[in-house]
């Protein structure tokens, strides 16, 4: 009996364990077709880039480029890369545009390699040298949260001070980072490339028509907005599978879809005057109908990994994989 048992036991182990690998290797074999780059003649045209937007400063206003070099880490210009600089408040929170709308009267301008001058309604400019700050020895500040890992370097006192004058109209209460790039096999604490496309936006705008203002696309923060061709459908986003940004095979970009951006109250502010709508708009109208991967946070644009890097410039055409 005992050697029944144990071969029975035996048996259903060695089921549960080559089961298991039949499933790994079936998962593993649909992600590997899945992140197979598409060949030349599946690709489609989807239309042109209409605008490429920087964000240098996490919840700040974007710089909008004619043009830009585009990695695995995101859009980069002038040595400087997305979100190198963030700020954090005194409750050790990251500083966002939903919760402190007047960072998005921080306007960035890029002034020299690695440099960057902030203005700000009503304040002096600033001048922020990445050289500077980065200049060995420095000290790395690491912080953690929620599985997120970002090494950082502080600013000066006086860009805090700034930062916080502007955003809070007080001397102190903000402090801000240099945020360093992910090394070599480090994840990435933010996606590489948001996308939008600019006829959902459209779409988004005749449902709101009549009953509050209409939504700037500036609002849902995508780098890069898609002027779709006249065939292409609303919110056709939720199919596209790889993007192709230019035509020539060496410089064009690869992106690979990661995943949905779930909206939260940063859209219902008013990107011109830094106040929230009162009807808790757009963000209520999207809940009605763009509630397609989570109960309570609704899809408006997408995140893409960058399979390829590239230059690419306003106007360029863009092709499209579906799912």
């Amino acid at each position: 009996m005992k050697l029944l048992g144990a071969m029975t036991w035996f048996s259903i182990t060695l089921g549960a364990v080559v089961g298991g690998i039949t499933f790994w290797l079936a998962c593993r074999k649909r992600l590997g077709k899945r992140r197979e780059q598409p060949s030349p003649d599946e690709w489609q045209s989807l239309g042109t880039l209409r605008v490429i937007n920087f964000y240098p400063i996490k919840g700040g206003a974007s710089i909008q480029l004619q043009q830009v070099e585009c990695s695995e880490f995101g859009l980069h210009v002038n040595g400087l890369w997305e979100r190198c600089l963030l700020a954090y408040d005194e409750c050790g929170a990251i500083v966002f545009a939903g919760s402190y709308p007047r960072m998005l009267s921080i306007q960035p301008v890029i002034v020299g390699e690695k440099v960057l001058r902030l203005e700000a309604p009503n304040m002096p400019p600033l001048t922020v040298d990445l050289n500077e700050l980065l200049r060995q020895p420095y000290a790395v500040v690491e912080k953690r949260k929620n599985g997120n890992f970002k090494r950082l370097v502080e600013c000066r006192a006086e860009h805090s001070e700034w930062l916080s004058r502007a955003v809070l109209q007080r001397v102190q209460g903000l402090r801000l980072y240099v945020k360093l790039r992910p090394r070599q096999g480090e994840a990435l604490d933010i996606f590489p490339v948001m996308v939008l496309h600019e006829r959902s936006v459209q779409d988004l705008n005749e449902r709101l028509s009549g009953r509050t203002e209409s939504v700037d696309c500036q609002q849902f923060r995508g780098n890069l907005v898609v002027d779709s061709n006249a065939n292409v459908p609303t919110y056709d986003e939720d199919h596209w599978l790889w993007l192709k940004i230019g035509n020539n095979a060496v410089s064009s970009t690869i992106m690979c879809y990661n995943s949905d951006c779930l909206r939260c109250i940063l859209v219902n502010v008013n990107v011109h005057d830094y106040t929230r709508s009162p009807d808790f708009e757009p963000l209520r109208e999207l809940k009605k109908y763009r509630l397609r991967m989570n109960p309570k946070e609704p899809s408006m644009g997408v995140y893409f990994d960058v399979y390829k890097s590239g230059l690419f410039k306003v106007g360029d055409q863009i092709y499209v994989q579906y799912k």
